[in-house]
């Protein structure tokens, strides 16, 4: 029988951004990262419902406390928000900038000026589905990960190796030393995502959800493509156009893999 929830107040100072609440994001968040979750509020009647989070949360160095529903509304900002239970999240702790580097991962995404913490995770999981293993992510004018962003990045954010860099300009510079070609996404590119080279060690830059990339990333960048509409709406959200790209190049890569895989065994491609 698993031990009894510890009876302490929630703790005072947490905001909404340290916060995971709702039983099937709690769920979800404890599956994919117990060691994430700090401390664990389980409403007093409901201990036997969540037993098996609770355990994974405790195995994995956290607490696990017995609260009044009154006190996890206060912390949710509403009793049907909370649904029993809300998860007290720990910092995120960010890979080395240096370490991305010396790593070399081919792609790689760069993202500035996405200020919307579930556009970010949207962002992740769109990378880790493409195959894409690390993502770096300006410290400035951009979203950290959050709980908000960890909630849309669907369990994405465990998969992946996930960077801050300082300034830009500067970061763009050291990939570009280290091997990288940088591409920019944007509207306004001056060729199509289809025709990109991807035989290159690439960076792919996206930017903010209203302005795009900053014009200091296109002068930076070794070159600026765009997904060409065939609608009457002129761009897609910065989640779903990184996705589209991040997807086209692991498409052409998987192609030229499989033609170079067919001609070392001399059959057709």
């Amino acid at each position: 029988m698993a031990a009894a929830a510890a009876r302490e107040p929630p703790a005072h100072g947490a905001s909404a951004r340290d916060l995971v609440f709702g039983a099937e994001p709690v769920h979800e968040l404890i599956a994919a990262a117990p060691g994430a979750v700090r401390t664990l509020y389980v409403r007093t009647d409901l201990q036997a419902r969540f037993a098996d989070v609770s355990e994974r949360v405790r195995a994995a160095g956290g607490h696990v406390v017995a609260a009044e529903a009154a006190a996890l509304a206060r912390m949710a900002g509403g009793e049907a928000r909370h649904q029993g239970v809300v998860a007290l999240v720990r910092e995120y702790s960010y890979a080395a900038f240096e370490d991305v580097i010396a790593a070399a991962p081919d792609p790689l995404l760069l993202v500035d000026g996405v200020t919307d913490p579930r556009n970010l995770g949207a962002l992740l999981r769109s990378a880790e589905g493409a195959g894409v293993g690390t993502v770096v992510v300006a410290r400035d004018r951009t979203a950290a990960v959050t709980p908000a962003a960890i909630k849309s990045s669907a369990g994405a954010w465990v998969h992946l190796k996930i960077a801050r860099c300082g300034n830009v300009a500067r970061a763009m510079e050291d990939l570009k030393e280290a091997g990288y070609w940088i591409g920019a996404l944007a509207p306004a590119g001056d060729r199509e995502i289809y025709d990109l080279d991807t035989t290159r060690r690439l960076a792919l830059v996206v930017g903010s959800e209203g302005r795009g990339v900053r014009e200091i990333v296109r002068k930076n960048a070794d070159f600026v493509v765009r997904i060409p509409m065939y609608g009457k709406v002129g761009s897609l959200n910065v989640s779903v156009a990184a996705a589209v790209a991040l997807f086209e190049i692991a498409r052409r890569r998987a192609a030229a893999a499989r033609a170079a895989a067919a001609r070392s065994s001399g059959e057709p491609p």
